[in-house]
């Protein structure tokens, strides 16, 4: 009887050996695919840094052209965006 308790503990332990093995490349490849997940989430952010905290003099966010309140966005002529101080300031590229 123990003979053959000892056989199915083995031959258990060596399913489970088994299965263990043959899902060791999911593991792997869910690393693989979660380093670069990460990574490319840190370059993103590293790149857009000053457009993602970008806030005017005010501390409130520019508008979707990236002015601040009192500015226009204006063509500069050449395909140049600018906002323009509404009390003729000098212009300045957009808070993108």
């Amino acid at each position: 009887m123990k003979k053959i308790k000892a056989k199915q503990t083995k031959q258990k332990n060596q399913k489970v050996q088994k299965t263990t093995k043959s899902y060791l490349w999911v593991w792997v490849l869910g690393a693989f695919v979660l380093g670069c997940v990460i990574g490319y989430a840190t370059h993103y952010t590293l790149v857009n840094w000053n457009g993602f905290f970008a806030t005017c003099p005010n501390g409130v966010r520019p508008d979707k052209n990236g002015c601040c309140a009192g500015e226009t966005y204006t063509d500069a002529g050449d395909g140049w965006m600018v906002c323009c101080p509404e009390d003729g300031e000098n212009c300045f590229p957009p808070i993108k």
